[in-house]
């Protein structure tokens, strides 16, 4: 599945339960850092969008891992990453948005017809 904008700022909207267009500026700033892949590392984060970057990990839409590699000298070097949670952000797609209940659709229907008669 490939990840758009658009497809992000949807689902960053119902993780966080925003309105699209403060989604679509968080999606926006995720997404120009992957650009056409779905891994970076995380050495290229400035320390705000490493905040928003856990925030999204936090909810499933993208998570971390890390390599670790043996330099010449013998010490252990660890490279952090970031990848798009692909399936994760397809599941919250698909997923559809319950109903805010309020103290009027928890009144049983009984009441309603009371009303009208």
């Amino acid at each position: 599945m490939i990840v758009t904008v658009d497809r992000l700022k949807k689902a960053v909207a119902k993780k966080f339960d925003l309105e699209e267009p403060e989604a679509g500026e968080m999606a926006e700033r995720v997404l120009s850092y992957f650009g056409f892949t779905n891994v970076i590392i995380d050495n290229v984060l400035n320390p705000e969008d490493r905040r928003l970057f856990y925030k999204l990990n936090d909810v499933g839409l993208l998570h971390t891992y890390a390599e670790r590699l043996m330099l010449p000298s013998g010490k252990t070097w660890r490279i952090f990453y970031w990848e798009m949670s692909d399936n994760e952000i397809a599941r919250v797609l698909k997923k559809k948005k319950a109903a805010k209940k309020t103290t009027y659709s928890s009144l049983p229907s009984e009441y309603w017809a009371s009303l009208s008669a």
